[in-house]
């Protein structure tokens, strides 16, 4: 049906990897508050089917703007119900709904994708976080007190920057694979619980570490899940989790009324993860599920025995050593970016252009060889998150170029080296073709958009409504790639 999660580029080099960078300070921006009155049940239309997931819904106040829905199946306008917001970094609103749709329908949650929310100006991103934000408070019946956002990559910084747009009306922050805006620190007291989510192989995974630690030290209620993956959308199951969690700090906080049932079942269900982990000699996981089990369920259950295992754990040998092999796996990853990162820059000097690119496309093969090993290991964690991090800095710099109509030269020069990392990526040889053909060299243009076709590249809508392609119009390579394109399957 749909795609939801983004494959990591140097397995197989087929999706783009979605960058982090964060926003700007924002100028100030109208926002509605979390208390709005809803709008009267008549809104809910028919085609807002309780317990079917709906791609799009266009807000009342502007049809340009969407969202994708579900409500739970059980939804009612006479009493209200928590919310969650989700944005992904490339506008696709269905994926975090449908990821999270699950947990929604078990736990009674509202989860909405913002259709427009994207990775690149901020006002886009802020125009669409009113809409989504107005709209819902319009049509369903929301518990203010129980608002929620999640969101991936620069959508998790935009989930971040809401609670700041709204003055502190968020109750839980669902982040994944990123973490806060560059302008934005955490600091004690801080008012919303986040729940951070980080593949093994993502080029974020140090962030997410880094904002775990900072999280701890300002008191701030904070999860940190870890799942096999790069840089993507966690899976349901952690999605689910991430609910989970949210429920549980609702009932420490008094947001939502007691469950004895519903803590007793999480705590069996955390109890035995950890437990598992024990009798398989996981210690450093171990370590990390007793830790989260005494935070998470002090005042709601006895942890008095997990405190005294965590004690113990603690002081062995090897839970000492994890942390510090995670960190130079940081550091490792750190340093071989850099090192890809001046061999891009050495191309600049003309008399060692072509000993720079050689030695580039050999540090790049390197990687990418120990990327493709079968097995987990640090030194393929570390190839991959490094590959991965040196192509976002790259593709995404060349995007935000193209976003701001600014030096298309430099953006093709800066989309080939996205290209030599990740050659059979499709997305890259499409917007190398826009680059070019915006640079006015329609050879290469056309060469690199039969590249894109070739690899997979099948948005023909795109293709002709990209108006960087309209000096290639009336060439009869661009048309017959448009015919192409239109027959494929």
């Amino acid at each position: 049906m749909m795609n939801i999660v983004i494959p990591l580029l140097v397995v197989v080099l087929a999706a783009p990897a979605l960058p982090c960078f964060g926003f700007p300070a924002e100028s100030a921006v109208p926002f509605h508050s979390a208390s709005a009155p809803s709008a009267p049940a008549s809104q809910v239309t028919g085609a807002m089917t309780p317990g079917k997931l709906i791609e799009k819904v266009a807000t009342l106040s502007d049809a340009s703007q969407s969202y994708a829905l579900y409500l739970p199946s059980s939804y009612q306008p006479d009493r209200t119900w928590p919310i969650l917001y989700c944005f992904d970094p490339i506008a696709r609103g269905a994926v975090p709904v449908e990821l999270f749709r699950a947990a929604a329908e078990q736990y009674g949650w509202i989860v909405v994708g913002s259709n427009n929310s994207r990775n690149g100006p901020l006002d886009q991103s802020l125009a669409a976080v009113n809409a989504v934000w107005e709209d819902t408070h319009q049509r369903f019946a929301i518990d203010g007190r129980r608002i929620y956002t999640a969101g991936f990559s620069g959508g998790a910084r935009v989930a971040v920057r809401v609670n700041y747009l709204c003055r502190d009306c968020i109750a839980g922050v669902i982040a994944c694979g990123a973490g806060f805006p560059p302008d934005i620190k955490p600091a004690s007291p801080l008012s919303f619980a986040v729940f951070g989510m980080a593949g093994t192989d993502d080029f974020n995974f140090p962030e997410l570490k880094l904002l775990d630690g900072t999280l701890d030290r300002v008191g701030a209620a904070h999860h940190l899940a870890v799942f096999d993956g790069g840089h993507q959308w966690a899976p349901k199951e952690v999605c689910a989790a991430a609910v989970e969690w949210m429920e549980l700090q609702a009932i420490k906080t008094q947001r939502r009324k007691k469950d004895e049932a519903l803590v007793e079942r999480l705590w069996q269900k955390r109890t035995a993860e950890a437990r598992g982990f024990e009798a398989a000699g996981r210690a450093y996981d171990t370590y990390k599920a007793v830790v989260a089990l005494v935070s998470d369920f002090r005042g709601l259950r006895d942890v008095s025995e997990f405190e005294s295992q965590m004690v113990q754990l603690k002081a062995a040998k090897v839970i000492k050593q994890a942390p510090r092999d995670e960190q130079e796996e940081i550091n490792l990853q750190r340093r071989k970016a850099n090192e890809l990162v001046a061999l891009v820059e050495g191309r600049r000097d003309a008399d060692n252009r072509l000993i720079a690119v050689a030695n580039f496309r050999h540090a790049v093969e390197a990687l990418r060889k120990q990327a493709r090993e079968e097995e987990d290991s640090s030194r393929r964690r570390v190839a991959r998150r490094a590959l991965n991090e040196v192509f976002a800095q790259y593709y995404e710099g060349a995007l935000n170029l193209r976003h701001r109509s600014q030096d298309a030269a430099l953006m093709a020069t800066t989309l080939e080296i996205a290209a030599e990392i990740a050659p059979d990526n499709a997305q890259v040889q499409y917007e190398l073709a826009c680059a070019y053909a915006l640079n006015a060299d329609k050879k290469k243009a056309l060469a690199a958009l039969k590249r894109a076709i070739e690899k997979g590249f099948k948005d023909v809508a795109a293709l002709t409504g990209d108006r960087a392609f309209d000096s290639l119009r009336a060439e009869d390579e661009y048309k017959a790639l448009v015919e192409k394109l239109k027959i494929s399957p």
